[in-house]
This record gives C-alpha cells, sequence and structure tokens, in this order.
C-alpha cells in the first residue's frame, strides 16, 4: 500500500472514529447528571516555535504576534491585507493584479515572501497544521515556484497570527526557510456574532461589502463544541482607466522636469498593434519596389500606417487612409492597452470554516475542522497580441495581401494588388507577421475568470497517557485545492489560417489598420462579428493540488527537574503525500498542434500569443521525524550573578523524500539568557532542507519574454546606428526561452542564525514607573542558501554571448538562425562577425546558486492602561534589509568582469546574481507603527502607518549623469473610529466602526511598470473609507 493510501485511508478512519466516539459520547452523557460531568477541554495554547507547552524557553521566540486589534488597524478583508502589513514581507509575487497571462496564478491569490526570498520560502500553518499549496503556479526569477494562498485563509475566524522570524526547520518541517506564518482560529466559539462592512474607495469605482456569521454552541454539558464561521465578499475591482497612473502604458508625462524627462523606457505601449508588423520572404534579399519606390527592407519588413504619417511609400490599399511604409512602426503606433485593463478584479468569495470539538470520560479530547474556500474572479484584458513563437502565416493568395496574386483561382482580377510591383511574382507572395507585432484589437477585450476553490478536513484526538505527565496528540489532514483559469476571446492559429485561406473579399481583414485620429488605442475599421467568431477560442487552465498528512505528537513539560527547572521534551512522526496536477488547453499541451499551411512547419501551440506549455503531474510522500527538548540551564533560585535565567531550546528533524532522499539530520538550538529582570538576550541556530518543488522536477517548458541581442547593440554603436548603447533601440523582442531541468538536480541546504535581545522592565516604581509597559526587541538574522535552485537567465545567457562573439566564439546556448544580407551589411559596417536573429535560448534548472540575506528586525512595544482618558497600546516593527547577495556563478563573472575591464558595454547588468539589494525592490526599510486606544465608555480609535523606503528599478536604465532611476519611499496611513454600544434593547453588544485607508489619498510612487507603479511593494487603491457593524446575541 502507497503512503497516499494511508493517509487517505488514516483520514477516512479518523473521520469515522471522531464521529463515532462523538455520537456515543452524546448518548452516554445524556444519562449523567451535570455534576458529573467534566468541564469542557482545557484550551491548548498554540505557540508557534516549539511542541513544548509551557516551557520557559517559550516566552524567547522572536514571534511577532498579530492580534484582533492589528487587524482592525490594518483595516482590510483578505490575507494579502495582513502579509503586506508585515515588515519582513518583501514583495507579493503572487497576486490579484498579476492576470496579463495564464501561465501566472491569476484570480484571488496572495503569497507570502518573509525575508524577500521567495514565495515558496516560508511554511504556511493553518492552527499548527500545513495549508495545501496553491494549486495554480507561476515563475520567479525564471524559475517555477510554488505557495500557499493566504487569501484562502478563513479571515472572519481568526484569533491572532503568530509569525516565527527565524528558520523553524527542526520543529515544523525541513522546508521552514524564512520562518512560519500561523493562523490560529477561535475554535470553540460560543455565540452568534453577525458583522456586515462596506469599503468603498473616493477616486475610483473600486468597492467591496462583506457579510461574516459566527456561531457557536456547547452541548452535553459543556462537553461538546460545535462552531462555525462564514464570510461572503464581493468587490467591484479597479481598471486602469479609472486612475491617471495607470489610465496610459506611456509614463513619460510624469518624467517632465526630472532627470529622466523625455526616457523612451517609460514608454511601455507594445509594439504588437493592429496596425501590424509584417516581413515578405523575398528572394536574394532584394527590396520589394513599387514603381521604383521602396516599399520593405531587404530582408523584407514593412508596416502599414496613417497615410497622415510621414515615410509612406504605397498607398491605394483596400482600406483607405492608409499606406505601407519600410522597415519597423514608429513610436507613435505602439499600442496602449491601459484604458482596457483590469488592475483588481472584480471577485465574489465564500469562505466557511467549522470546528467540533468533544471531550470522552476517558480524558481525550476530540476534534475537528472541515474548511470550505470559493472565489470567482472576473477582469479584463487587453486583445491577444503575438509573440515571435506564435505568428501569423498569411498566404499569398489571401483576398487582402497587398503582394498577392494578380488572378485569383477563379481567374478574377486581384483588386488588392498593388500595382507596379517589382520582385513580387504574378503568383504573389506569402506575408509573415515580424515577431509576431499584429494584435486583433477588433476581437475585443479578453475577459479572464478564474476560479479557485479548497477544502480542508481535519480530524484528530489529544490526550494523556494516565497520570505520567506525557501528552499526546494526532491527527490525519485531507486539503484539495482546484483552481480553473478561462480566457475567452482568444485565437486559434489553426482556424484562423483556414479563413486566411478563404478566397473572397467574406474573410477577416488583417490589412485594415487601427485608429489613425488615436493609433495607440482602437480599431476605427473593425471586421464584423461574423467574420472572427470563427477562429475565436476559450483557453482553459484547470489546477489540482492536494496534501495528506497523519502525524502523532507526544509532550512533557517536565520529565525530570534539574536544577535550572524541569525538562520538557518532545517528540513525533509526521507522513505527508503532496501532489499537483496542471491540465493545460489542448490547444497548448500539444494535443492540437498548428500546421502551418504556408510553410509546413508543426508547432506544439495553436493559441496564437502563447507559449506551448505541456500537462504535468508529480507527487511524493515525506515521512519526517522530530525530537524537541527544552532545558532550563539556571533559574532564579540558583542566586547565580547576571543569570537569572538561561535556557536551551534543542531540536532536530529528519524527513525522507520519495523523490530526493534523507535530508540528513536536520538541527536548531536555541538560547535565552536573562542576566537581571528586563533584560533578555537571546539566539538560535537552524539548519533546513528544501527539496525542487514538484513543477521543476516534472515540468519542462517554453517561454517567450522580450530580451534585448545585446550583440546588435554593439553593431549599432560601432556602426553609427546609435550614439551609445543605452539609445539602441529595435533589438528588443519575444525571444523563445526553452527551460528543462538538469538530470543531476538536487536540494538547497539553509543555514538560519538570529541573535538579538528583549528591553521588557516591569515592576519600576517612582520616576521609572512609566517604563513598565514598555517593551524593545532588537534581533539580527542571516540566512545562508546554498545550491539554490535557479536558472542562469536568457538576459545572461544573451550578454555572454554577446562576451564570447567579441571574443570570437559564441553562446551554444543562445541558437540563431543564419544572417540574412541586411545583417550581414549591419555588422560588416561595424566590423564585427555576422549573426543572424536569435531563434530561442536554452536554460537549465539548476543548483547554480548561493545567497546569503541579513538584516536586523526592531520592535517598540508600549502599553499604558487604566489613564483617565483609556488604555493606549502603541507598536512599532521594522525590518532593515542590509544584504541580499546572490554569489556570482562562472558565466555571471564573466560577465562582470567584462563589464569592469570595459570590453562589452557598462549598460549590461549581470540579471539575478550580484548584489541585488534595492533591485527592483528589496528595499532596505519597511515599518509599521499603530496606536490603539479603549476607553470604557465604548469608543475607542486607532491609527497605523506603513513605510517602505525607496529601491532601485533597474528596468528604466540609467539617466544622462549615470544614475538609475529612483522608486520614492511610500507611506500608507490608515485610521478609524469604533462605538462599542452596551445598553439595554436591539442595540445591545453592537459596534459600530468608520475608518479609513490610505487616508490621505497617496499615490504610489512611480515605476517603469506596466501599470506605472510596482505592484509587488505599493498599491494603486486611493483612499478607501468603510463603514463596519457588528452585533453580538
Amino acid at each position: 500500500m502507497t503512503l497516499k493510501m494511508i493517509l487517505r485511508s488514516g483520514i477516512a478512519l479518523g473521520a469515522l472514529a471522531l464521529g463515532e466516539a462523538a455520537f456515543a459520547q452524546a448518548v452516554e452523557t445524556t444519562q449523567q447528571t451535570p455534576e458529573a460531568a467534566p468541564p469542557a477541554s482545557e484550551d491548548v495554547i498554540i505557540v508557534t516555535g516549539t511542541n513544548i507547552q509551557g516551557a520557559r524557553i517559550n516566552q524567547a521566540l522572536p514571534v511577532t504576534i498579530v492580534t484582533q486589534d492589528d487587524l482592525a488597524t490594518i483595516g482590510g478583508v483578505d490575507g494579502e491585507d495582513l502579509i503586506r502589513s508585515l515588515p519582513a514581507q518583501g514583495g507579493v509575487q503572487f497576486r490579484t493584479d498579476n492576470n496579463t497571462t495564464n501561465n501566472n496564478a491569476r484570480g484571488d491569490v496572495a503569497s507570502i515572501n518573509l525575508r524577500s526570498i521567495g514565495s515558496s520560502g516560508t511554511l504556511v500553518l493553518l492552527n499548527g497544521r500545513r495549508v495545501v499549496n496553491h494549486p495554480s503556479t507561476q515563475a520567479e526569477l525564471s524559475t517555477p515556484v510554488t505557495t500557499t494562498n493566504v487569501n484562502s485563509l478563513p479571515v472572519a475566524g481568526i484569533a491572532r497570527v503568530e509569525v516565527l522570524n527565524d528558520g523553524a526547520s527542526a520543529i515544523y518541517g525541513t522546508d521552514a526557510v524564512a520562518g512560519v506564518f500561523n493562523t490560529i482560529l477561535d475554535d470553540d466559539f460560543v455565540g452568534f456574532d453577525v458583522r456586515a462592512r462596506h469599503l468603498y474607495a473616493t477616486g475610483n469605482g473600486l468597492n467591496e461589502q462583506t457579510l461574516t456569521i459566527k456561531a457557536g454552541q456547547d452541548f452535553n454539558d459543556g462537553r461538546t463544541n460545535a462552531s462555525l464561521a462564514v464570510e461572503y465578499s464581493r468587490r467591484d475591482g479597479l481598471f486602469a482607466n479609472e486612475v491617471d497612473r495607470a489610465s496610459s502604458e506611456d509614463l513619460r508625462r510624469f518624467l517632465v522636469g526630472t532627470s529622466f524627462e523625455g526616457d523612451v523606457s517609460f514608454d511601455n505601449r507594445a509594439t504588437q498593434t493592429p496596425w501590424g508588423q509584417w516581413t515578405l520572404n523575398t528572394t536574394s534579399s532584394t527590396r520589394v519596389r513599387q514603381n521604383g519606390n521602396i516599399l520593405t527592407t531587404t530582408s523584407g519588413v514593412f508596416h502599414f500606417q496613417p497615410d497622415s504619417f510621414p515615410g509612406c511609400r504605397a498607398d491605394s490599399l483596400s482600406t483607405p487612409g492608409l499606406c505601407i511604409d519600410d522597415g519597423s512602426q514608429d513610436r507613435d503606433l505602439r499600442y496602449d492597452g491601459a484604458y482596457e485593463r483590469s488592475i483588481i478584479s472584480d471577485r465574489d468569495r465564500f469562505n466557511a470554516f467549522g470546528f467540533f470539538n468533544h471531550d470522552l470520560d476517558n480524558g481525550v479530547h476530540l476534534y475537528g475542522e472541515l474548511g470550505v474556500y470559493y472565489a470567482e474572479t472576473r477582469s479584463t484584458n487587453e486583445p491577444r497580441n503575438g509573440i515571435t513563437a506564435t505568428g501569423i502565416s498569411v498566404p499569398a493568395s489571401y483576398y487582402y495581401n497587398p503582394f498577392g496574386p494578380v488572378t485569383f483561382s477563379d481567374g478574377s482580377i486581384n483588386p488588392n494588388r498593388l500595382p507596379g510591383l517589382t520582385n513580387v511574382p504574378a503568383e504573389g507572395l506569402p506575408v509573415f507577421t515580424d515577431a509576431g507585432r499584429y494584435r486583433f484589437v477588433d476581437v475585443g477585450f479578453r475577459d479572464i475568470e478564474v476560479v479557485n476553490t479548497q477544502y480542508r478536513i481535519l480530524g484528530g484526538a489529544r490526550g494523556e497517557f494516565g497520570d505520567s505527565g506525557w501528552d499526546w496528540d494526532s491527527a490525519a489532514l485531507y486539503n484539495r485545492g482546484y483552481a480553473e483559469d478561462t480566457a475567452n476571446n482568444s485565437v486559434s492559429r489553426t482556424l484562423l489560417q483556414q479563413e486566411l485561406f478563404r478566397e473572397g473579399p467574406d474573410v477577416y481583414n488583417l490589412f485594415n489598420g487601427g485608429n489613425p485620429a488615436n493609433p495607440s488605442v482602437g480599431d476605427a475599421t473593425p471586421n464584423p462579428r461574423n467574420l472572427i467568431e470563427p477562429f475565436l477560442i476559450d483557453v482553459v487552465r484547470k489546477s489540482t493540488s492536494e496534501l495528506a498528512l497523519i502525524d502523532f505528537k507526544v509532550s512533557n513539560g517536565d520529565v525530570f527537574t534539574l536544577p535550572g527547572g524541569p525538562i520538557g521534551i518532545a517528540a513525533g512522526v509526521e507522513a505527508r503525500y503532496e501532489a499537483y496536477d496542471e491540465d493545460r488547453d489542448s490547444r497548448l499541451d500539444g494535443t492540437i498542434t498548428f500546421t502551418d499551411m504556408v510553410t509546413g512547419e508543426v508547432s506544439e501551440t495553436d493559441v496564437y500569443g502563447t507559449s506551448p506549455t505541456p500537462d504535468s503531474s508529480g507527487s511524493r510522500e515525506v515521512f519526517g521525524i522530530f525530537a524537541e527538548a527544552s532545558v532550563p540551564i539556571v533559574s532564579p533560585e540558583m542566586n547565580i550573578p547576571l543569570v537569572e535565567t538561561f535556557d536551551v531550546q534543542l531540536a532536530a528533524r529528519y524527513e525522507d523524500y520519495s523523490d530526493f532522499g534523507g535530508s540528513g539530520v536536520k538541527p536548531r538550538v536555541a538560547a535565552a539568557w536573562v542576566p537581571f529582570d528586563g533584560l533578555k538576550l537571546r539566539g538560535a541556530y537552524s539548519e533546513g532542507f528544501r527539496a525542487p518543488n514538484l513543477i521543476v522536477v516534472n515540468e519542462g517548458v517554453d517561454r517567450s519574454n522580450g530580451r534585448e541581442d545585446s550583440y546588435a547593440c554593439e553593431a549599432g554603436v560601432r556602426n553609427g546606428t546609435f550614439a551609445s548603447f543605452a539609445d539602441c533601440t529595435g533589438f528588443s523582442e519575444g525571444r523563445t526561452e526553452r527551460r528543462s531541468v538538469a538530470d543531476d538536480i538536487g536540494p538547497e541546504d539553509d543555514t538560519n542564525i538570529t541573535y538579538g535581545f528583549v528591553f521588557e522592565p516591569r515592576g519600576l516604581d517612582g520616576a521609572l514607573r512609566f517604563l513598565n509597559g514598555l517593551t524593545v526587541t532588537v534581533d539580527r538574522w542571516e540566512i545562508e542558501r546554498t545550491d539554490v535552485v535557479g536558472v542562469f537567465g536568457a538576459e545572461n545567457h544573451i550578454s555572454l554571448d554577446y562576451l564570447l562573439r567579441l571574443q570570437g566564439s559564441s553562446n551554444p546556448n543562445v541558437v540563431r538562425a543564419d544572417p540574412n544580407q541586411d545583417q550581414i551589411d549591419y555588422f560588416n559596417a561595424a566590423g564585427l562577425t555576422p549573426a543572424g536573429d536569435i531563434l530561442f535560448i536554452r536554460d537549465t534548472y539548476d543548483n547554480n546558486e548561493d545567497i546569503d540575506v541579513e538584516g536586523i528586525d526592531y520592535g517598540v512595544y508600549y502599553s499604558l492602561d487604566d489613564t483617565p482618558i483609556g488604555d493606549f497600546d502603541f507598536k512599532v516593527n521594522a525590518s532593515y534589509l542590509d544584504t541580499y547577495f546572490i554569489a556570482l556563478s562562472p558565466g555571471a563573472q564573466q560577465i562582470a568582469d567584462a563589464v569592469d575591464s570595459g570590453l562589452i558595454s557598462d549598460e549590461i547588468t549581470v540579471s539575478q546574481e550580484g548584489d541585488i539589494i534595492l533591485q527592483d525592490g528589496q528595499p532596505e526599510w519597511r515599518v509599521a507603527a499603530s496606536l490603539t486606544w479603549r476607553h470604557d465608555s465604548g469608543w475607542g480609535a486607532g491609527i497605523r502607518a506603513d513605510y517602505t523606503s525607496e529601491f532601485i528599478d533597474t528596468g528604466a536604465g540609467l539617466d544622462p549623469n549615470g544614475d538609475p532611476f529612483i522608486v520614492d519611499a511610500w507611506t500608507q496611513t490608515n485610521a478609524y473610529v469604533q462605538y462599542d454600544i452596551d445598553a439595554n434593547g436591539i442595540l445591545d453588544g453592537m459596534r459600530v466602526r468608520v475608518g479609513a485607508n490610505n487616508i490621505f489619498d497617496e499615490d504610489p510612487p512611480l515605476a517603469d511598470e506596466t501599470n506605472g507603479y510596482d505592484a509587488a511593494y505599493h498599491s494603486i487603491r486611493g483612499r478607501q473609507v468603510y463603514f463596519d457593524v457588528r452585533k453580538r446575541f
């Protein structure tokens, strides 16, 4: 029997036994008097970072606790709002605005990224046990990652959140590298609460309504408790055209008066347009002419444009107002998709989580969880654009082809062939998109619907072995996630080409241009819908993830006593099964391929503008065993000078992966020293082990991303085409990257070190009495990761090819076509060996990176209670990131040395390696400060400020002074006021809260991104006002 079968059987048997035992006990207790019934089970206090309850070392763990008051100042209803509030959080990579391609995890999704080490570096727990990975995956640094969707967490039932800010591999699993995010729910609620909230943005159409119901009841004289928390929310999203920052992809209007004024790097409009850029396969690399006028380059490139533009070389086309110009499109023809793009999707979300607790007569406590999550998002994206790998081949016989045949097959004269053509045979020439530069604007926007579901079932029991002092706890868990991503108005290449081969005017016209009045937006000459529908398809991605788990743990907080106090010990075993399945659309996974009827070439993708992706699936089984000891070395009773207490935590864990073998024993050692009351010194050392995720191991993909051919740019500088390397244009286009896994790929090893102090004066009198409510924490942390799985990167491969070609060789992983005559002339004029277009780049997932991340956490907490005007709580949490270094691989070192020596341009940077602090994120400072006030009268209030420091946007390049573009620091401030009503009648138990997020309506700082800001770190929602009413019955 496989582990998967064992786990599923165990979960089923556990749930059955729990139900039968509870039923039997319910029957028995009806015969007992209330006096005979034992009290309800004692609450088991979950402390993130240890399995030993009551141990003194627990008080020294670097745990950040998010309370209900903190959640109030955060002002959100999502898991994403919660994680963004954590100063230790890096960029949010899985998020709702990341909806441009179905290769991203779209929909209601958000990922935690503690210490900025990636979305898969933090272990997420729910009530102390694992949560299934989100079924959809995406790439970070070109490597696919898996993560937990924190938006699926039942926010309505949260009691508190505990974030362990150091490695916990020995405690929870060897993959807990950056720390642990543990959401602890209210599992024994009694009562009935209803809460309604309405939020709206003051400057745009974003709004959200939320209804929450919590109900719980004790039964059987307090032996049994059942509770349920249900939440439904509905959101109307945000379009880019509703906010000035994102209303156009050309961001140069925000640079006036700066050193980057006019910098075309900030013009993010697309070269894929309804005008199209096309190429003819002419013989002998000769230009096509009309009555002596040049219509194409020697490689056959031309484009359509309004006849009001300069450079027209042929008009008299089938669409009035259009002409043909040779070469690449003018910048003013670039397409601006902002006016039709969703930034934040419309969303409906339902989340329900139920608990069952029951005490048996023998002291055993049964518990169960059942959770259901459903979310549906709807967003709009711009019409489908092309990529190099999925171009259009237009047959010579196509009716609207201006270089078509003199006569059609039925003998009729072709009215659309341009007269007076040279180098075009009588049978005409086929036309091809140049690097995929065509967009089907009149097809319409793409509506994207994503459905995410998840359910979780857990059954467990805990108790004590007689009077031995040993507690035991065991549970079986099954957690399953499913995501379905559907994008309509996509284009089938097969169906499109079938239409283009039909003769006659009743066919889709590719060559009718866009909108002459506003060339970057819309289409003034759309095709009839009946000519569009035949080649439209829906593209569907279906993803599933599974987690099954059984564990058994024992603990004793007082095994035996040393002079320093009782030794606590915990141990346990865990078996888990993890699986995923990616079912890609049949037109992407190779089931329905595209055979080009013009060239005969076969492609694995039939979807225009989308790289092929095969179906993939994988699973693994993991068995783990751990032990933990809490050892009090010194106690106050020992009267040792400057050692009030000294405690040590020792832990070790071993895990065995079915696909990568054993992790080795991974230890954790933590110590806490109290030299005197009020000061505590603490530190920890731990090691971790992370196997490559299942996607990396099982999926090989092709991807197309915009990359610049730096060798061609160098030639342009040398032959005088460009004044400098920074001025290079026309050589950036979609490059196919073929990624596969190395045969010898292995796991990553990690080391995590933290050390710091806690200053917490208590019991002071006199003038210093005001310090009694103060707590100050400072912790230095270091994470060293070795053999991290990643890729060398397409940009690095191209840069290395640039260097090697200058030295007389080339990079074999950059595969190029033979140069055409234009390219031969271009490179010869520069004195360089000619090179053709980049066909594709080979890249391999391998253990090719060592990473060092270091920083300091600060915390200041101050409570002032029982003042004449109420109780106050002040908190400041700050995280300083001072080191983020990815060790240079041999190839990257070659590139860096060549830049330093001046052999290649200093515009070249080593991508994804070296010192990346402040590079496209990784800000040095993130700070959260809050103040809450409560008064016996029922009034209360809170205010919170979140600060993110500046960082560099490398995509913007350098200004004329050689300085990078700085994404400014940003602060968002939230505030609320509330009143708890204590009165007789229907208003009793009601709380009314009014608040606003981003009360000063701060725009996010400008960044060279599609929507004008970096959504991983900043928000574009603007000021949001909300009304929140809760009634307790």
